[in-house]
């Protein structure tokens, strides 16, 4: 039988580089004059049979003692081009009844196994199947869900961000409205970021979920569910209390040496502000003094800081001085701090209305920096940046809140019937401050300034008995609740209980930075 070139022509765009190099032999380079094949075909041929054999024998094998050798006949292989790729395609053809199988739609081919006759047919199948399988891993790689990080850029839009990322319009416009419920999109911010998944849907690539992470607990989730409708939903992380504790010693100045050991900001101002009940924080602090602060934060349960509580218990330790303030939460829901003797820290009047300040002018006869001549100062100066925040000396109603010829913008408050406070020079009012509205002590009132007659930003505070300004250092005023009874034995317990628990944060502290400590504890 004569063997003619043409029938190889069709497999010569399927089949392997070695063998099309046989197969494009002419016919005299296959058979001699006689018609037999020559030894070098016989050779080529029985080697693409071995080859063959060699795949179904070695997935027989597999089967049979559950060990893969596909990467050690990969390297036998390696010089007939049988790659790690065709063994994979291979594996798509096991031996079952002396006859090839696709696992893909099990269609049994119709070549023996082990029929010599057949290799070109079993070549022909094996290229065939090969393709199929190529180009459904082209395809799923096409379609296969991706998940993309996007950045919001300077003038973007979430819709905006969405297309660039793949989303068409429609869908991009309804996936924003669909956050509306939860997120006013026009708050993004740049350097947010939205992480969008496209899937397959409807034949293409098309939007399939998207998450936003608007602030430390909440995640905007909006998907498209089987139905297609594309919806939101809320995920929110848990909030946890958390007790701290630190101690912190004066080095340059207290809010600094505080913030080194961690303690947050807000928890300082907190502090400061509970202590200057009693203390004068910018003539009494000195380099040595400590501070012992038990407090708690709100953290995510994945540790994730969200914001800082207040204090439960603040002490100040002074070379001639030590006051400790505990938080006591009456049986109403009214909460206060008081030392342990009972007695409330607040007084009637702050000692400092505003923080961050020094005095700058007390009371009393100055050459008057404007006017050019000695006049009384009937207030104290306290020097700070413009903005600064001022506070309330005392509860009380707000007498008045307007201009006020030299003052500039003034405010006075009425504590009693004898007692009144003043601010002068103020760059603003805070929202709400007018005459007629009662405020509490170290709530807000307004912001320093330098309006009226002045020279530089300061706030003029000025302390009035019926009606006279007084030397605010010398007025004596009468000091806050003092607790008896059961609110008293309460306030033992609430102590009790403080103690213990900075005691006990504290050894923590020492031992997480004394590994050695640790494990000498661990043992």
């Amino acid at each position: 039988m004569t063997v003619r070139s043409k029938p190889y022509t069709v497999l010569s765009k399927r089949l392997p580089l070695n063998i099309l190099n046989v197969l494009r032999m002419k016919e005299r380079y296959i058979r001699k004059r006689d018609g037999s094949l020559r030894m070098r075909c016989k050779a080529t041929f029985g080697t693409l049979f071995l080859l063959a054999s060699a795949g179904m024998a070695v997935q027989a094998y597999e089967a049979y003692v559950g060990v893969d050798f596909k990467m050690a006949y990969a390297q036998k292989l390696v010089t007939h081009e049988i790659t790690q790729a065709d063994l994979e395609i291979a594996s798509r053809l096991p031996v079952q009844s002396g006859k090839l199988v696709s696992k893909d739609n099990d269609e049994t081919l119709s070549i023996e196994a082990y029929d010599p006759d057949n290799t070109n047919e079993f070549l022909h199948n094996y290229t065939r199947i090969r393709e199929a399988f190529l180009d459904e891993e082209k395809i799923k790689e096409k379609f296969s869900p991706k998940t993309v990080k996007v950045s919001i850029k300077k003038g973007d839009t979430l819709a905006g961000a969405l297309q660039r990322s793949g989303v068409n319009g429609g869908d991009a416009y309804t996936a924003v409205k669909a956050m509306t419920e939860y997120f006013d999109p026009r708050l993004v911010r740049p350097g947010q970021n939205i992480s969008v998944t496209l899937a397959p849907y409807e034949g293409e690539m098309a939007f399939s979920k998207l998450e936003f992470v608007s602030d430390p607990i909440r995640t905007i989730v909006v998907e498209r569910d089987e139905n297609g409708v594309i919806d939101s939903h809320l995920q929110e992380k848990e909030i946890i209390p958390q007790i701290f504790a630190a101690k912190a010693t004066v080095e340059n100045s207290l809010y600094g040496s505080a913030m080194k050991q961690g303690v947050p900001e807000a928890i300082i101002a907190q502090s400061i502000r509970i202590l200057s009940w009693s203390i004068d924080f910018q003539r009494e602090i000195r380099a040595g003094d400590s501070l012992e602060v038990l407090y708690n934060v709100y953290m995510t349960d994945d540790g994730v800081y969200v914001r800082s509580g207040e204090p439960y218990y603040v002490k100040l330790t002074q070379k001639d001085n030590e006051l400790a303030l505990y938080l006591h939460e009456f049986d109403d829901g009214r909460t206060g701090y008081f030392r342990a003797n009972g007695h409330s820290a607040k007084k009637g009047l702050l000692s400092t209305p505003v923080d961050g300040a020094r005095i700058s002018s007390g009371y009393g006869m100055r050459h008057h920096p404007v006017l050019g001549y000695n006049k009384m100062h009937k207030g104290v100066d306290f020097a700070a940046p413009t903005g600064t925040p001022i506070y309330a000396a005392g509860d009380g109603v707000i007498a008045r809140a307007n201009r006020f010829g030299a003052y500039g913008n003034y405010v006075k408050i009425r504590h009693n019937k004898n007692l009144d406070t003043a601010y002068a020079h103020l760059n603003g009012f805070a929202k709400g401050i007018r005459a007629g509205t009662r405020v509490k002590q170290g709530q807000v009132i307004g912001y320093v300034g330098t309006t009226g007659r002045s020279t530089g930003a300061h706030l003029h505070y000025e302390v009035l008995v019926n009606g006279s300004q007084a030397n605010p250092r010398s007025v004596k005023v009468p000091t806050g609740e003092v607790l008896k009874g059961s609110e008293l034995a309460s306030l033992k317990k609430t102590i009790n209980k403080y103690d213990r628990q900075f005691a006990s944060q504290m050894r923590s502290r020492k031992m997480a930075s004394n590994p050695q400590s640790k494990n000498t504890a661990n043992n």
